[in-house]
């Protein structure tokens, strides 16, 4: 039986997990099965994921602050050697991208449904960018690994269910691409599980976002 504390602990988790998780995966799975045509979005869209993505980084630190905890456990602090380190795990997914392309060829693939990154840059979708790779990796890797280790006990279940949970809401882009962003995924996965160190994750994450928005938007 799990003591007061622990009871609570896990209810923040589901609460926190529901939030942020629900809308996007449901959201995922239907553009898996209907895609979307045409550039569909508005500056309004990009506002609505601004907020919406603020809020659960809100209720996160709302959660920890009520739990005597804070984000530094989470490994939100910074130290120069971050950059090394966010150097490292993108070189270690592009050859590792670059293996798997030489031995399965086929599995590249143009991904689906991102008609919204080939709008053009305004502030929202500036903001949206900005903000996305603290949301996905403070809530589903730092976060959630930090509490699947303190419940299940075991790091591989919490790489697999981190990664598991983040490629799901990225099934609208196809079923190839979502591989290859699991791979990525569950790179970062092991090296948080390991190092505890969030800000590396945060900063190569943020580097491909911003690449895809510089190289889509407009076309």
């Amino acid at each position: 039986m799990l003591n007061f504390e622990a009871r609570k602990r896990l209810i923040w988790l589901i609460v926190i997990l529901c939030f942020a998780l629900v809308w996007p995966i449901t959201k995922s799975t239907y553009l898996l099965f209907h895609p979307s045509h045409g550039v569909e979005v508005s500056n309004l869209r990009f506002g609505f994921n601004v907020i919406f993505e603020v809020l659960g980084l809100i209720l996160l630190g709302v959660s920890l602050k009520i739990q005597k905890r804070s984000f530094k456990e989470l490994g939100l602090t910074f130290k120069f050697s971050d950059l090394g380190y966010a150097l490292l795990l993108y070189f270690a997914f592009y050859v590792l991208e670059i293996i798997l392309f030489l031995f399965v060829p086929h599995l590249k693939s143009e991904p689906h449904n991102v008609e919204f990154l080939k709008s053009d840059i305004t502030l929202f979708y500036f903001i949206f960018i900005i903000v996305n790779p603290f949301f996905e990796e403070l809530i589903v890797r730092a976060y959630g690994i930090t509490e699947f280790l303190h419940f299940f006990k075991k790091e591989e279940i919490a790489v697999l269910v981190s990664t598991l949970i983040q490629t799901s809401y990225h099934l609208y882009q196809g079923a190839i691409p979502a591989i290859l962003n699991g791979l990525l995924f569950f790179i970062f996965s092991i090296y948080f599980a390991k190092k505890r160190r969030i800000i590396p994750i945060i900063l190569v994450h943020g580097f491909f976002d911003i690449y895809a928005m510089i190289q889509l938007h407009g076309t």
